[in-house]
């Protein structure tokens, strides 16, 4: 191919990924996970699949050992490698698998090394480096089409033969796969990752939805406060309230125990250690299940939600770590902080403390005290209904706050609690949360 002819072609690939993103702007995206079905496969095929996760470990230890100049000028269709095995011997290696994974690989360990770089020159300080990986569990697939393909349930042959199947390079044989149904007839698929897991091989394609589809009218809800806990891991300022915490079970206990009685290095070592890590991803889905499951009940319908940036790191390194591994608390947390309808407050703003009514607080409450009662109006509400409803008017007065000013005065406008809650605000120092706000 001369240069004119590369030229336009790369010229037509830019139009073409400009209309794409301009598509996919208009659209949702989604996440589908997809498990293989590896029992389609023989033996060969199936070895040859998990050959890809080692091959990509030993490309990528081979990269990160590499010096400067040697990993610029790497070339992606380099196919024999030297790598260490596991006493740092070094072994000769002849890479298999498509093109397009070592591209992966190398496109990935550069990106890693530009975020080190830009964190160095954020923080002016020594990072460190890469460090070699015991495993490989993650390959991109970055081109639908070519590195991977699927066939509906509509498409295939006459016969059928290929419905609900995916394709993977290197791959001749379709994999049939679970959870087909998941996928819209109207959605576009796009790259995904190959993902090794303790139950198996899984497929995490990335599609796009048009926004109207599957959009279903939710009925209208109150604005809501939110205090997290630790005894009580949500309450709502509805007095509604929530238990996230999802307990490790006795099997897993034992289990461990097991394994610590077996020789290292052994086959029963490595098969309870392989149990061990299937009773993990159990443990750590149904905790993502139960945290989408309340993040849907809390949001859905509602125009406005109000938490505290509570210090959740700090607990998990206190007194209550036990009580924090055991919830979701975090990445309840971090869903609906990425929500536009949630409001976080400040971290050390009194909610446990300060009175709803009239401003007060009240700084000689206790983690004892479970009710509220206010000595100077003597407002009294259990402990945590009532710092959800101060939540609540906080995020209120902040957004009031933001709107064009009225004719009469601040002060005219504030009731006693915007008055101290603005005071504080305004205030030269903010003390850090008492052990009382851990209800």
């Amino acid at each position: 191919m001369d240069d004119e002819a590369r030229k336009a072609k790369n010229r037509t690939i830019r139009e073409k990924g400009k209309e794409t993103r301009l598509r996919h702007a208009s659209m949702r995206l989604v996440v589908i996970e997809l498990k293989l079905d590896l029992k389609c496969l023989n033996n060969a095929e199936r070895d040859k699949l998990f050959l890809h996760f080692a091959e990509c470990r030993w490309l990528c230890n081979y990269l990160i050992g590499l010096e400067a100049d040697r990993f610029r000028d790497f070339s992606t269709e380099t196919r024999s490698i030297t790598s260490l095995d596991k006493d740092g011997n070094p072994v000769a290696r002849q890479l298999t698998m498509p093109a397009k994974f070592i591209q992966a690989v190398y496109s990935s360990l550069k990106q890693d090394m530009k975020s080190l770089a830009a964190k160095r020159r954020k923080t002016g300080k020594k990072n460190g480096k890469l460090k070699f990986r015991s495993s490989y569990d993650s390959i991109e697939l970055n081109q639908y089409g070519n590195t991977h393909w699927i066939c509906f349930g509509t498409e295939g042959n006459k016969h059928g033969k290929y419905k609900n199947t995916v394709h993977i390079a290197g791959i001749k044989r379709p994999i049939r796969v679970f959870g087909m149904n998941q996928i819209p007839i109207s959605a576009e698929c796009a790259n995904a990752k190959l993902v090794k897991k303790a139950s198996g091989i899984y497929l995490m394609l990335t599609c796009y939805i048009p926004k109207h589809e599957g959009a279903a009218e939710t009925e209208k809800k109150p604005e809501i406060g939110l205090d997290f806990g630790i005894k009580t891991t949500i309450t709502t300022s509805e007095g509604e309230k929530f238990d996230i915490s999802v307990q490790e079970q006795e099997r897993l206990k034992g289990l461990q125990k097991k394994l610590a009685r077996q020789v290292k290095g052994s086959g029963g070592w490595r098969d309870t250690k392989h149990q061990i890590q299937r009773e993990y991803e159990r443990l750590a889905n149904r905790r993502r299940a139960k945290a989408n499951q309340i993040y849907h009940d809390i949001i859905t319908g509602r125009s406005l939600v109000v938490m505290q940036d509570e210090n959740i790191k700090g607990w998990h390194k206190g007194l209550f770590g036990k009580e924090v591994q055991n919830s979701t608390l975090g990445t309840l947390k971090r869903k609906l902080q990425a929500n536009p309808n949630v409001l976080v407050i400040d971290r050390f703003f009194p909610s446990t403390r300060m009175c709803p009514v009239c401003g007060h607080i009240h700084d000689s409450i206790t983690l004892s005290d479970r009710v509220f009662v206010c000595p100077a109006c003597g407002y009294t509400k259990e402990r945590d209904i009532k710092a959800a409803k101060t939540l609540l008017l906080a995020g209120k007065h902040e957004i009031a706050c933001t709107l064009p000013e009225q004719k009469r005065t601040p002060v005219e406008r504030m009731s006693g609690f915007d008055a101290s809650y603005e005071a504080w605000k305004h205030s030269a120092s903010k003390p850090e949360a008492p052990s009382s706000s851990l209800s």
